[in-house]
Formats: C-alpha cells, structure tokens, sequence
C-alpha cells in the first residue's frame, strides 16, 4: 500500500507529491532533447572564426601562447618544487627521504625572432643561417630566456593580416610588418632580430628588467635600430592598426617609419646587448663583411665564429678574477676533480675566430683572448663567494668520499660512525665562509644558495661525480654544458671522461691537475699549498678503483632492496649478500651525513631538472621555423 494514499498527508496538508512517474517513452524524449540542447549550446559557444591551421592544415606549424611545465622526476633525480626549498633538509616538507625540494621553476619569458627561410635560397646559406639561429638560441637560453623562432604561419593567424594582403608596399617593408604581426599574435614580449644577442653579466640591468616579463609599454633601445624592441600586447596591436593605416605604405621601409615617435619609449644604449648589423660589420669587422660580399654561405659561418668568440670572451671578461676548481680533500680525491678541469681548460681556451683580437661591438675596451696570457685558474679547497670568480664544484655521495678518505673499499657500519667526522665535504668547503664550527643543517642553507639563488647560480657550476657512471641517461654532456653558458666549446668529448675508465693515462691525469698553468691562480684568494698537488701512479691507481666500485653500489642499491629471495643458486646468493651488504653500508654513510647527502640529492635534482626543462623546451620547438637548427644537436 502507498505511504499517501490521496494527495492530503497526515497533517491534512496538500503536497504536489507524489507525482504519477513518466513513462519510459517520455523519459527517452526529455532525455534526447536535452542532449541536443547540449550539443546546439556547444557548437555556438566555439569559435566560428577559422584559423590559417584550419585552412591549410598542411602548413607550417604556427606556435600557442606559452605555458609552464612542472615536472616531478627524471631518472633517479626526484624532486619537489616549494618555496620552502631553503629549509636545511627536504624531507621535513616532502616526507620522502629521496625527493629534493627545489625553489620554484622560474618562468622563463618569451623572446622572439622571425625567420622566413626563402624557398628559392642557396642550401648553403640555409644552413649557415640556421646555424646562426642555434647560436642566438643559446646565447638567450643561457640567459634566462626562452628563445622562439616565429615564422609567416604566426603572422597569419593575426586577424589584422588580411589588411596587409590589400595594402601595396614594398617588399622590405612587408617582411618588417610581417615580424609585427607575428610578435603581436604571440602577445606581450620582447622582439629581437636573430643577430641581436645578450653580452653581458646574468644581473645585467637591463637584463634582468627583460627576465621580469612585464613590458607596461612599447619600448625600443637607442644603438640597436629595429633590432629590439619590448612591449605590452596593446601596444603592438595600436602601432600595427597606425601603420596600417598610414598613407605612406608605398614610400616607407619599415613599421617604424609609419608610426608616431610618441608611440615609442626610449631607453638608453644597453651595455650587454650586441647587434651584428650590416653596418656595424663594415665598421668594426672589415673581414667578415668583406666576406659576406664575395660569398654569402661563407660569410654567415665566419660571422658565426665571430659572434661565439665574442660571447666566450664576455664570460672571461665578466669573471676578470679566472675559473676556481673545488679541490676539497686533495690529496684523497685528486682523480674526482678531473671533469671539471677539463671543463675548465675548455673555457679558458680561446675559440678559433676570424679576427682573434676583436672585441664585441657593445665592450670595445674588453680584454683579448689570448694563448700567450692564460686566463686565471685555481684549484681552492675552500667556496669563495665573489662575483668576479666562476667557480666549477664536483660534489661526491657521502659513500663514494668515504671509501676515498679511508682508501678501502670494505667499508663498514662501525667504521662509519667511529672514524669518520660528520659531513666531511660540506664543512671543507664552507670552512673559510662560516668557521669550523657550525653543524651542517647551517652550512646546507648556504650551500643551497650558492647552488639554486637566481644570481649565485650564473656564477657556479656543480658537477655530481658519479653520474657519470649512472644508468639513468642525466650525464651532463658536452651540449648540456654549451646550453649552460650559452657558446659552443672547443672539441672534447667530456662524456668519455668517466673517472673509472681504465683508458685514462695516470701521467696524463697528474699532469693536468697538477699542470703549471696552475701558476696563474688568483693568490689573493688561495695560497700555494692549496693547489700545488701531485700524486703517484699507483695513489690515481688505487683512487680509480675506488671510484669504480663506488660507483656500483650506488648504481644498484635500489636493487638490492628485493632480498636473497630474488636470486637462485649459491652463487648470485652470495653476490647478493655482498651487495646488500654494501647497500647497507651506503644507508649508514647517508644517515651519517645528513648535509652531505642532502647536499649530493639537490645538486643532482637541480641539474636533472634543468637539463629536463631544456630537451623539453627542444622537443616542442623542433617542428617549427628554424627547425634545421637542431640536426647536428
């Protein structure tokens, strides 16, 4: 029986309920009515306005409005980005002992070019222009920047695109409005030609002004022309409708011309930015423009070793006071610093250049390269906060700066705690910054600046000594460290330098480290003691070995963890042991040295993840214009 048998309840109210239920006929219209209600709703709320992508998918690839990444792991490198990354170890915000937390990714803004390759153009000069284009790639990368090539597809999504197909102009000034168009449908940013490059210090002004990413009005720079300009969205747009507009089309050659001065800012001539324009050639760089008369192709690749000439000489010149390697524990660890002093004879060397004592176009009074007056190294056991000295750090896991300070590698529990001092590596090299005294949670904050702060990080390079023989694919290699600086390097395969590889001459090894180039340190912030370091055959021998054994208990301790149950037979039983054995040894020596593992964990999340940011950034920008620029890369 229904609980309401007429429609009066108990109270003697009237309810409109119950109702007498639809039947299954009708329940099937509403429901199919209000889907095509749904789908009408749909289809007006898209946009009706096709793009030149619709049109004509088989295009060139046009670029979206920039969005942030944020990435979590690579490889064995695990990390959490929070600003609470000064805190002195990770796992208090993370939970997670092997996890690093990381100051927040930074936003890289914007910069763009336009390139409109020729069909009709020589091969040859393709390729010298796309090599240009990788090194005006770099240069911006390594200064903070994320470097976009448009093309003709980003001008023609503009919708003010079709003004300009029945405007008549000449030909120079259509490609100058074409550039307009593309930076304005991109948005607010900043407009380079692809021979304008930054040559200057990281926390240069001006620099740092276009790292903000906050343009309030269209800007141009006194000494670059049309060579860049920065701007909010709104700007563009009025000065490309003024131009447009004007009755001048016919006699002007670029946007510039057509609009009112006032529509501009001006600012000073900037001191780090470099323009290789035509004229600034014929002034200053007879040779190469002379070259680019008699033939183009060979003219674009000599202008090429010029411009990678100039930005190495600014990082020399920016670093008046030389490369200082970290060489803590010198005489235990003398083979772990190999890597980074081949890094630093690659920097210091000078690049092969078409006019060898030129200087760039914006520092007419920098300091030549030179072979015949090497620029300053030194080898300080200790980390020297000073802005004009780049300092190159290899940081060794607690475990593998163990075995080296107790030359063995049957190390043991007991040993750990009993005879070793907590944090050997981390104290060793804040020492002359914070005293002998202070713990390590103190010295990691530090540490952490120096490593991961926006301007200590443009002056530092930390290397992790054992990813080298790491299966994780995170080397870093010889492209990774070009990206890092922004230029090319000399040959040299620093990949190949795995401090385990018996290849390695022992001679040749001491008389790097210990070269007389070494005399050419900077006295004033190290002594003589504390570079002037030679070691026998048989010490590198011994240091080789425990190295590579290092190496494999840190390459297979996630492994170990599975248990004996895992192997079958006497024999892998045994190995089995031992390596979990070893592993447990390893978990002491991090338990141990807390700051020193925290310190190991960061540096190789901080690499990881910049690396991974890159070669993210690369995959994206491979199908666009200028995409040549990545075949020998």
């Amino acid at each position: 029986m229904p609980r309401y048998s007429s429609r009066a309840n108990r109270a003697g109210h009237y309810s409109a309920y119950p109702r007498e239920r639809p039947s299954p006929k009708k329940i099937w219209k509403y429901t199919a009515a209000a889907g095509c209600l749904i789908l009408v709703l749909l289809f007006f709320a898209s946009s009706p306005v096709p793009t030149a992508q619709d049109i004509n998918p088989f295009g060139p690839a046009a670029h979206q409005p920039p969005s942030q990444r944020n990435n979590t792991y690579t490889g064995q490198a695990r990390w959490y980005n929070h600003w609470g990354w000064l805190n002195p170890f990770s796992d208090s915000i993370t939970d997670a002992e092997n996890r690093s937390v990381l100051p927040p990714l930074r936003e890289r803004p914007p910069i763009y070019t336009f390139y409109n390759p020729d069909a009709e153009k020589d091969e040859n000069v393709k390729a010298a222009e796309n090599k240009l284009l990788m090194v005006w790639r770099r240069a911006w990368w390594a200064q903070g920047f994320k470097p976009v090539i448009l093309g003709k597809a980003e001008a023609m999504n503009n919708p003010l695109y079709e003004r300009l197909q029945v405007r008549k102009m000449e030909h120079t000034l259509g490609a100058d409005i074409m550039r307009w168009l593309a930076w304005g449908q991109m948005g607010q940013g900043i407009l380079s030609n692809w021979l304008v490059l930054p040559m200057g210090p990281y926390d240069d002004h001006l620099l740092s002004f276009l790292r903000r990413g906050e343009y309030p009005k269209l800007t141009r720079y006194e000494g670059l022309d049309a060579g860049l300009f920065s701007s909010d969205k709104a700007s563009i747009e009025a000065a490309l409708n003024e131009a447009l507009d004007s009755p001048n089309l016919t006699e002007s050659k670029s946007l510039r011309d057509l609009v009112s001065p006032t529509a501009f800012g001006v600012e000073a001539k900037p001191s780090a930015i470099a323009f290789y324009d035509s004229n600034t050639l014929a002034d200053q760089y007879k040779a190469v423009s002379a070259s680019l008369t008699d033939s183009k192709a060979t003219g674009l690749l000599s202008l090429e070793d010029l411009i990678i000439s100039h930005l190495h000489l600014t990082f020399v010149n920016t670093f008046s006071s030389g490369i200082a390697i970290l060489t803590p524990h010198p005489s235990h660890s003398l083979l772990l610093h190999y890597p980074a002093r081949i890094l630093a004879d690659a920097l210091i060397t000078c690049p092969s250049s078409p006019i060898p004592t030129s200087c760039p176009p914006n520092n007419p009074s920098c300091t030549p390269c030179s072979s015949s007056k090497p620029f300053a190294l030194s080898t300080p056991q200790t980390y020297t906060n000073t802005t004009t000295l780049f300092t190159i750090g290899t940081i060794p896991h607690p475990y593998t700066l163990a075995s080296l300070l107790a030359k063995t590698a049957s190390l043991s529990i007991p040993h750990i705690r009993r005879n070793s001092v907590r944090d050997p590596w981390l104290v060793s090299i804040t020492s002359k910054i914070l005293g002998p005294t202070l713990g390590g949670p103190d010295r990691i904050v530090l540490f952490k600046e120096s490593v991961a702060s926006q301007v200590a990080a443009s002056r530092n390079l930390w290397l992790v000594a054992e990813e080298e023989g790491l299966d994780d694919g995170n080397a870093m290699s010889k492209k990774d460290l070009e990206w890092r600086f922004g230029f090319a390097l000399p040959a040299y395969n620093y990949s190949s330098t795995t401090l385990s590889d018996p290849k390695l001459k022992t001679s040749s090894i001491t008389a790097t480290l210990a070269s007389p180039a070494l005399s050419h340190s900077v006295s004033s912030l190290v002594s003589e003691e504390e570079f002037k370091v030679s070691l026998g055959d048989k010490e590198i021998e011994h240091q080789r070995t425990l190295l590579a054994h290092a190496k494999s208990v840190l390459n297979s301790g996630s492994s170990s963890e599975g248990g004996l149950g895992k192997w079958k037979g006497r024999r892998r039983a045994s190995r089995m042991e031992k390596d979990v054995s070893a592993d447990r040894v390893r978990m002491a020596a991090e338990a141990w040295h807390l700051a020193d593992t925290e310190a190991w964990r960061f540096v190789r999340a901080w690499g990881a993840r910049g690396r991974e940011e890159r070669r993210e950034w690369e995959d994206g920008e491979k199908r666009f214009v200028g995409r040549g620029t990545w075949m020998d890369n």
